[in-house]
């Protein structure tokens, strides 16, 4: 098969599904598929897989592809190793782009370090060309903004025995959320994000330490392959309250169940909150139901919310008057994701989150994937 043909059918299938992020027809494509999968690597997948998430048996594998079954299973074995398949059980599968094959590949970092370089290189290009607009390609978004620990608790608190316009709802709280957890198992696991965009030569500005998490099945198979941290509850939640210190927003599957894969996100290295800030793209995230306010009386103008806020949607309002009762600081509502990292970060306790709106998510994976699918627009 001729390569510019083979790299075109792994193109096709990478991007097959629901609610896929499809990769475009274009020459930069090519470049992230040659360096992610070298060609015997993208042969066996194209003659082997029909389509993404389908785990298939070494029989069934060795039958399509025509190789022997000790071949073809160190081959398998060495592709999973370095995060190109998944393995659910003694079953393999190929997963689309995105979501799925860019985090495994970039969170394993495993691979021949120059072809690396070069693919994340490619993805980089490629959110520039249009790749981060595929995000909100559906008018239901595929992430949404939990808001950070502290703040979300002490709005509770003050809640309770008073009569309030919305309720916090369990999936709006990240202790009650990552509690529903099936297994309740967790693991801290590199950002692929941080990592691609490292390699690409744009080291994130917020952290050097790992801080996204698995949840359930996917955290066991990160232990089992190694990558993962394991960790209690309550060392994530204490980890997760450490992320907020960064400035790090938690993001998750627009779903009530628990997802998988609940990230800790910066908006100069990760894919939704980068297209968001970078490029106005709101419609590839739902915010948070939740919006800061300032109580001017506390603020002394310390300006810490203004440095911690991801979106730079905070500003310090010089006073015009004499008196100077407009020097104040002001939360532009606009571009504000309702995170709470102001929040978080106040050393004086001078910000609040209060409950805006009531916006409720589908309620499992099943039906994320449909909802997207139905409401495409292209």
């Amino acid at each position: 098969m001729e390569k510019t043909e083979l790299y075109e059918r792994l193109r096709k299938l990478l991007s097959t599904g629901k609610s896929v992020i499809g990769l475009p027809k274009h020459p930069i494509t090519q470049v992230l598929l040659e360096n992610m999968y070298i060609e015997d690597e993208a042969t066996l997948i194209v003659s082997a897989f029909k389509k993404c998430g389908e785990p298939l048996s070494l029989r069934a594998l060795s039958k399509a592809s025509g190789m022997p079954k000790e071949d073809l299973k160190k081959k398998l074995e060495d592709m999973y190793y370095k995060g190109k398949l998944m393995k659910v059980g003694t079953l393999y599968m190929v997963l689309p782009y995105l979501p799925g094959g860019f985090e495994v590949y970039f969170t394993l970092h495993r691979d021949d370090p120059e072809r690396m370089k070069k693919a994340a290189e490619a993805h980089a290009k490629l959110g520039k060309l249009g790749l981060s607009f595929e995000l909100s390609a559906s008018s239901y978004p595929v992430y949404r903004v939990i808001p950070a620990i502290q703040p979300t608790e002490r709005l509770i608190e003050i809640s309770e025995g008073s009569e309030v316009k919305y309720q916090v709802l369990p999936h709006e709280i990240l202790r009650e959320y990552l509690a529903k957890a099936k297994p309740p198992i967790y693991s801290v696991v590199p950002c692929s994000c941080r990592t691609a965009a490292k390699l690409a030569g744009h080291p994130c500005k917020r952290t050097d330490e790992n801080f996204c998490i698995a949840t359930g099945m996917l955290a066991k198979t990160t232990l089992d392959q190694g990558v993962g941290k394991e960790v209690t509850l309550e060392e994530l939640l204490s980890i997760m309250e450490k992320a907020e210190k960064e400035g790090l927003v938690h993001e998750t599957f627009n779903m009530q169940d628990t997802a998988m894969f609940v990230c800790n996100c910066c908006s100069c290295c990760c894919g939704f909150l980068k297209s968001v800030k970078e490029h106005k793209n709101y419609g590839s995230i739902i915010k948070s139901n939740f919006e800061p306010r300032i109580l001017q009386d506390a603020c002394n103008l310390c300006e810490s919310c203004i440095r911690m806020c991801p979106m730079e949607a905070i500003y310090h309002h010089w006073p015009h008057e004499a008196d100077l009762s407009d020097n104040m600081i002001i939360i532009r509502k606009e571009v504000c994701i309702g995170c709470g990292i102001c929040a978080s970060n106040c050393p004086s306790n001078a910000i609040v989150l209060e409950k805006v709106r009531n916006y409720i998510p589908v309620i499992n994976q099943a039906e994320l994937t449909e909802k997207r699918a139905m409401e495409k627009f292209h």
